[in-house]
This record gives structure tokens, C-alpha cells and sequence, in this order.
């Protein structure tokens, strides 16, 4: 059973200056992870406002535990006046289904929308920072950076390899690419064209890029916002040889899943020859893991993500996110 409760705070019709607010919604996916969504939360009431740019908050929490184990830690940030929010349980489990709850639970009249994760947390200027870059380049999407925060004594070839680290790209500047990790979007636009995210992707992960690449194929403009920064937790657990290894091959497998699922012939036989051209290009690199970790790991990342969308397109699709399966 699906359940969904709403935690008002006082209207602001209009701010003092008698500008009408943008209704913005953040989006928050939460699988058992407390002390993620507590910090998010607690964050959330600290953003700040320009009075240039004023708008109404609301916090849209998707759980997706159907015991809806984050209920309690959710209803504890109901008063604090910040924002509005919305506690939901997504009991089909998988992070497609929980994020069109997401979008299919924002409230009516919403211009924007959010997504953050529940194990990243944004600097107090983030939303302002979001709507700055929406003004100034009349986007229909902007997207931000991500800065990963390390546990202490962190493997220190990771480390040097970046392999961690997130694409950059200059303030203001247009882009082709947008994630669910530090977004937002014009809402009445995706919600005009029924874009959803692939529920037959229920598992593999890279909805989010197969969400955004069908928006912007039909005209959304990103653009990057670089003071949105967030930060992004690595836990321990994820600096081993094995995950980060997993992860590449998972990546470029879901760019090939996407294209099976909504790529045509043309399409489909592009991903298969250029992941195979970067097999060849990685095992050409590969030497270079015996002298600089950095370039070690771009020969690895061609040569697995390349693999991936090799057996993509053959009809391998890796579930990542399926219960059970190493994280």
C-alpha cells in the first residue's frame, strides 16, 4: 500500500517586495538510510534567499522501504517552517518507480522541480544558486556539481585516480547531459511531454540518464549552475577494487540497455562500435596503470565501460540495484 503524508507550513502567497514566489519541489529517494535523510533535512531549513528570487520550498520524500522505516526521522523536520513536506512509501522497490512518485507527488501549481539524493547534502545557496543560472540563461534545466566527501584514511590510489570525482564545466555554460543527483527542471515542460522514468529498468540503474538525454532530445536547454555545489558521501564500502570496477561496467551497460529500450537499428549499432572502440583504446592505455593512477583508471573505465556496451547491446542487462546484489 502506498501511503503519503503532507506537513504544511504557513502560505507565502507573495513576498514583501509583492512578487509572486516560484513553487519549487525537491524530490528525495530514501532506502534505509536515516542519518542520510536527517542531515538533508536539517540542511534543507538552512538554505538562503535572495530577494530577487523568492519561492515557495517543498520537500517531496519518497521512501521506498515499503515498512517505511524513514517515517518517523521524515515526520521529525514537519514544523520547522522552512518548507513544506511530503512523506510518501513506494512500495514497488526500485529507483524509477520511486522517482516518478517523486514527480507524481509534487504539489499542484509546482514551476520546478528537484532531485537530490539521500546521501548528499547542498551549501546553503544552492536553490538560489539553481534559479540564478535559470534567470540569467532562461534554461529549461540546470545542473550542478557534485564534490564527493571521502571516510577518513581513504585508499590513496582512488584517491589520485579521481575516479570519484564528477565532469566539471564552466559557469553558465550549456550542456548535453543532466543526472538526478543535483538538478532541476522545468516541471509543467516534462510533465507536458509524459516523460517518465523507464520502469523496465527497474534494476540497472542510469534511468536518470535515460530520463534527461529523451528530455533534451526533444529541446530542454541545461545549463551549469557551478555554486550549486553538493556534496556526496563515499562511504568505505565503495572504495574497493570490486565496486569501482562494477560500477564502470554498469555505467556504460546502461547507456547500451537505453538504446535497446528507445534506440533504433542506427543507434544501437553506434553504442556497439564505440564501445568496442574503447575496449581497444583501454587495452592500448592499460601500461599506463603501472606509472600514474590517474591514467590507470581512464584505460580501466574505457575498457569496462566499453565492455558494457558491448554486452548491452548483445542483451546483458547488469542489475546493480537489484536486492541482494553487492553495493
Amino acid at each position: 500500500m502506498n501511503q503519503q503524508d503532507t506537513f504544511p507550513h504557513p502560505s507565502v502567497g507573495t513576498d514583501q517586495r509583492g512578487m509572486s514566489p516560484l513553487n519549487i519541489a525537491v524530490g528525495v529517494l530514501t532506502y534505509r538510510r536515516l542519518d542520510g535523510i536527517a542531515k538533508l533535512l536539517d540542511v534543507m531549513t538552512r538554505q538562503t534567499r535572495h530577494p530577487a528570487r523568492p519561492y515557495h520550498l517543498t520537500m517531496v520524500i519518497v521512501d521506498n522501504d515499503a515498512a517505511g522505516s524513514a517515517r518517523a526521522t521524515v515526520e521529525g523536520f514537519g514544523q520547522t517552517g522552512a518548507y513544506d513536506l511530503i512523506y510518501v512509501v513506494e512500495s514497488n522497490q526500485g529507483i524509477p518507480f520511486a522517482r516518478n512518485r517523486a514527480l507524481d507527488s509534487a504539489p499542484t501549481g509546482t514551476d520546478l522541480f528537484c532531485f537530490l539524493d539521500d546521501d548528499e547534502w547542498p551549501v546553503d545557496g544552492w536553490l538560489d544558486a539553481m534559479l540564478e543560472t535559470r534567470e540569467k540563461n532562461r534554461a529549461d534545466c540546470v545542473y550542478g556539481p557534485v564534490q564527493p566527501v571521502y571516510p577518513e584514511n581513504p585508499p590513496e590510489y582512488f584517491i589520485k585516480a579521481r575516479v570519484f570525482e564528477r565532469k566539471k564545466n564552466k559557469d553558465g555554460q550549456r550542456i548535453s547531459y543532466a543526472a538526478s543527483n543535483n538538478v532541476m527542471f522545468d516541471y509543467p515542460l516534462i510533465r507536458s511531454w509524459n516523460l517518465r522514468f523507464e520502469e523496465k529498468m527497474r534494476f540497472t540503474g542510469g534511468t536518470d540518464y535515460l530520463f534527461f538525454n529523451q528530455a533534451i532530445r526533444r529541446g530542454m536547454q541545461v545549463f551549469w549552475a557551478d555554486k550549486a555545489l553538493v556534496y556526496d558521501i563515499v562511504p568505505a564500502s565503495r572504495m574497493t577494487w570490486k565496486w569501482v570496477l562494477q560500477r564502470q561496467y554498469r555505467l556504460g551497460n546502461t547507456f547500451a540497455v537505453s538504446e535497446v529500450l528507445h534506440g533504433n537499428l542506427k543507434r544501437r549499432l553506434y553504442r556497439a562500435a564505440y564501445g568496442a572502440t574503447r575496449v581497444m583504446l583501454g587495452l592500448a592505455m592499460l601500461p599506463a596503470i603501472l606509472v600514474s593512477p590517474y591514467w590507470g583508471m581512464r584505460a580501466l573505465i574505457h575498457v569496462l565501460r566499453g565492455a558494457g556496451m558491448v554486452n548491452g547491446i548483445l542483451g546483458h542487462a547488469y542489475q546493480e540495484y537489484k536486492p541482494g546484489a553487492a553495493v
